[in-house]
Parts: C-alpha cells; sequence; structure tokens
C-alpha cells in the first residue's frame, strides 16, 4: 500500500478498529463504529485555543515555583515551604536521587513541555520553519509521559493527611497555582491529541518536508 493510501486510514486508539479519514466540518466529530469513541474531529480554532492553554499553564507554573506551597505549625514552630526549599531539605538528607528525579519531573520537563508547546504553535500559526514543528511535535511525543504535576500533587496531598494530627497547616499561593497547573494540563491533555496537531501540521505546510521545497 502506497504513503497516500495509509494516510487516508486511522486506528482507534482504544479498540484498534481501522477506519478510512473522511472530511468533517468545522466542530465536528468522527466516532469510532465499534466502540464509539471519538476518534477525530475537527477544530479551526485549535491552535488559538491551545496557544492560549500553554500561555496560561505558563504563568500558572511561574506562579507554582515562586510562593510557598505550604505553611506547616508544630506547637508554635513555624516553617514555609517552598519547591525550591523542598528541595534543598531532600538534598540536605543526602537523598541525591529523589532530589535529581523531583527537579526534572517537577521542574525541567513541564518547563521543556511548555516552551516547545509554545514555540511549536506560534511557529505553525506563522507558517513557518516547518523542519522544527517537525521535530519538535516528534520531541513532545517523547516528552508527554514525563510531565508529572499530578503525581507530585498527589504526593503533597498524601502528606498533608498524614500531618493533620500533629500540625496546623496552612495552603500557601503556591499550592493553588499547583491546582490550576495540574486543571490546564488535563484540558490540554484530554482535549489536544497529536493526531490532530500533526493534521493542522499537514493542512498548513501541504505535508511536505522543507528539503522538499
Amino acid at each position: 500500500m502506497k504513503k497516500n493510501e495509509l494516510d487516508k486510514l486511522i486506528i482507534c486508539k482504544k479498540c484498534h478498529t481501522l477506519h478510512e479519514k473522511i472530511p468533517l466540518h468545522q466542530g465536528t466529530k468522527a466516532l469510532c463504529s465499534q466502540c464509539n469513541t471519538v476518534i477525530y474531529l475537527r477544530d479551526d480554532t485549535l491552535l488559538d485555543k491551545t496557544l492560549a492553554l500553554v500561555i496560561a499553564a505558563f504563568i500558572s507554573l511561574m506562579v507554582a515555583f515562586q510562593f510557598n506551597i505550604i505553611t506547616i505549625n508544630v506547637n508554635g514552630l513555624e516553617q514555609s515551604l517552598t519547591l525550591g526549599s523542598l528541595f534543598l531539605v531532600i538534598l540536605e538528607h543526602q537523598q541525591y536521587v529523589v532530589g535529581i528525579m523531583l527537579l526534572f519531573l517537577i521542574v525541567i520537563f513541564p518547563l521543556l513541555i511548555i516552551g516547545s508547546m509554545f514555540l511549536l504553535l506560534v511557529l505553525m500559526k506563522g507558517h513557518k520553519a516547518e523542519y522544527v514543528v517537525r521535530r519538535l511535535l516528534i520531541l513532545l511525543a517523547h516528552l508527554r509521559p514525563w510531565s508529572m504535576v499530578d503525581i507530585f500533587f498527589i504526593s503533597l496531598l498524601v502528606a498533608m493527611v498524614k500531618l493533620f494530627d500533629v500540625a496546623h497547616i496552612e495552603l500557601g499561593v503556591s499550592f493553588i497555582a499547583f491546582i490550576f497547573t495540574l486543571i490546564l494540563d488535563i484540558i490540554i491533555s484530554k482535549n489536544i491529541s497529536f493526531y490532530e496537531l500533526w493534521h493542522h501540521h499537514d493542512m498548513i505546510y501541504g505535508g511536505v518536508d522543507e528539503e522538499e521545497h
């Protein structure tokens, strides 16, 4: 089967039924004939919506890094924790592997994902640098599973529950910012698929590599 014939087919990611792609009208969805799962949709405002969400997620993440996560008061002794101070406490206890994992999974990877997504969308909206856009799409497909803000947030909640009986805890601005970041991350992950981004890439650049121009 030729490459252009394969491009006309799409597989359901839930039941793996193979379908032939058909053109859609704006705002409509294509559903799997077997399990009724949404296979793909058409949203001509996808890039604008995604860019707005990415910018909001970046601002929220910056706020989360700058302010206190929680303030703990034990018998009159009060200590406020930021992400940076939490990282230093881990290093002081010589938990270097945990500290490095925290740095990469909570700081470096999320920032790299958001930065790559922002650059990708700006270039696509400007119809620029098709080669760079393709590489960014591939990079994001590899980086996306390593964004673990949700795991960090759940771990923080578990630790807070254990401290409720022995300490008075006040939530900081950073805690609220992490909630917003998590919500935005879920919205981006749930509503925006890499298939849709590749589809917009093909529509913008015509599916032709820069080397072929």
